[in-house]
């Protein structure tokens, strides 16, 4: 503690000019400096609902989330090598049977795993995989590589490629759009190869482009063999890494994932009805994609909105569609009737101000990124307890948005914290010389300032009926 202090000490004084006025200066304030160092006391310990931290925490992996990871074609299988005929959640609840076997039940805003079972479980996703094709694909229209309005040329192995089809014609120019509305809809293998050979020349190399894209959004252990999903050795993902990209085309893609929602498609005077049957089962579903193989069995990725909650739900290794449709709309419904959302911040709101150094400002409001909410069972209480960790001391400059701590909320409920970012809501420049000198007897002689904390937002969101 006194080596850190020392360095606080004689950091505004490391930048003097070599005059000998200002050397004789130096000295004098370094004797008092170290005159007052016998006298001080420890830094005070913050115990109420914040402390200082002077590393960033490991956070737990309790939630899906959308993050960066080394492109790596590799299945990584440490986590699950076997079947588990249990389910499991992170609150303390019972939770409903199922007959599949991968699961995965999440709370789309918030990324929180309301139940799992053989979630990081290698799996074949067959048709699911198409939904990673559309995210792709998605990706290449936002960033302006394609328009809807692009056009690619049915090839021969297209036109040839086994299970469902949009009845594409050799030769034929058929624009990236009415090429989405096919794969998504109608699940058109031929779809998928024309965007796929369009896109990066052969199934091969799309393959590959793929399996990067999806690991860059945290999907680390998936491999694709092709955009399609018919069976090959490799071709493998989790119930978890769909869960990240299916969450991704929701978020990041609206005016794709609209084509989701729609029920039946025309193309080359056929039409043919969404495979998708929960569009039409009233729950507030509006998306995503079955898949059937004889290796992974049935399975869906399917999204559903109510009172203004999103859940996503990916389920696979059903050995029949009936099975499929039953256990999936029962754990959509237990999740929707289980869970409740609590707020607790929005976005911007100032939480709390906590002690900066050597700024122009002494005190640095902070606040979350996004609006912030906790969902917890319907059944228990209202019990979250929040704690503020901050970096100390934080050191100017420190520029708008930056990292500067994290909030942990802990509820009886859940096995594990959610962790939050928090940052910065404005820009504190370096402060001037003397101002530094000021702030180094600050801290030497009452050490780090308590933080100004402010009253929780708790507003609890309507139950549903």
């Amino acid at each position: 503690m006194v080596t850190k202090r020392i360095y606080f000490l004689y950091e505004p004084l490391l930048n003097l000019k070599e005059s000998m006025i200002e050397r004789f200066i130096t000295s004098v304030l370094c004797a008092t400096l170290f005159s007052c160092l016998m006298f001080s006391s420890n830094i005070i310990d913050i115990n109420h609902q914040c402390s200082s931290i002077d590393k960033p925490q490991n956070k737990e992996r309790q939630s899906i989330k959308t993050v960066r990871a080394e492109n790596d074609n590799v299945i990584h299988n440490e986590y699950i090598q076997h079947v588990d005929d249990t389910s499991s959640s992170q609150f303390n609840i019972s939770l409903p049977p199922t007959k599949a076997k991968q699961v995965i039940l999440i709370d789309v805003n918030s990324g929180v795993v309301l139940l799992e079972k053989n979630a990081h479980m290698p799996m074949s996703p067959s048709s699911m995989t198409k939904i990673a094709t559309a995210c792709f694909v998605a990706s290449k229209l936002k960033s302006g590589e394609l328009n809807f309005d692009t056009k690619f040329t049915v090839s021969r192995n297209a036109y040839r490629k086994e299970g469902s089809t949009m009845f594409l014609n050799i030769d034929q120019k058929v624009s990236v759009k009415d090429l989405l509305y096919g794969l998504i809809i109608s699940s058109a293998n031929d779809a998928a190869v024309v965007l796929a050979e369009g896109i990066c020349g052969t199934e091969e190399l799309f393959a590959i482009e793929l399996t990067k894209f999806v690991k860059s959004l945290g999907a680390i252990n998936t491999n694709f063999e092709n955009g399609h999903g018919l069976p090959a050795q490799m071709h493998k993902t989790t119930a978890y890494d769909l869960a990240i990209i299916a969450r991704q085309a929701i978020t990041d893609y609206p005016e794709v994932f609209d084509i989701y929602s729609h029920t039946s498609f025309s193309f080359n005077g056929i039409s043919q009805r969404n495979k998708n049957v929960f569009l039409s089962k009233g729950i507030g579903c509006d998306g995503l994609k079955t898949g059937h193989t004889n290796e992974g069995g049935y399975g869906i990725a399917v999204t559903c909105v109510s009172n203004g909650r999103r859940l996503l739900l990916v389920v696979n290794g059903y050995k029949n569609e009936q099975d499929r449709t039953t256990d999936a709309s029962a754990l959509l419904t237990w999740g929707l009737n289980t869970f409740i959302m609590h707020s607790l911040y929005r976005k911007n709101h100032i939480i709390a101000k906590i002690p900066v150094w050597y700024g122009e400002d002494s005190e640095l409001p902070i606040t979350v990124e996004n609006d912030t909410a906790i969902i917890l069972p319907r059944s228990s209480p209202y019990d979250a307890k929040i704690t503020l960790n901050y970096y100390s001391p934080v050191t100017a400059p420190i520029p708008k948005g930056m990292l500067v701590g994290e909030m942990r909320i802990i509820s009886g409920t859940m096995h594990t914290p959610l962790v939050l970012p928090l940052v910065a809501t404005i820009t504190i420049k370096e402060a001037s010389f003397f101002k530094k000198i000021v702030d180094s007897f600050v801290y030497l002689i009452w050490g780090v300032r308590k933080p100004k904390m402010f009253d929780l937002e708790q507003k609890e969101i309507a139950k549903q009926s």
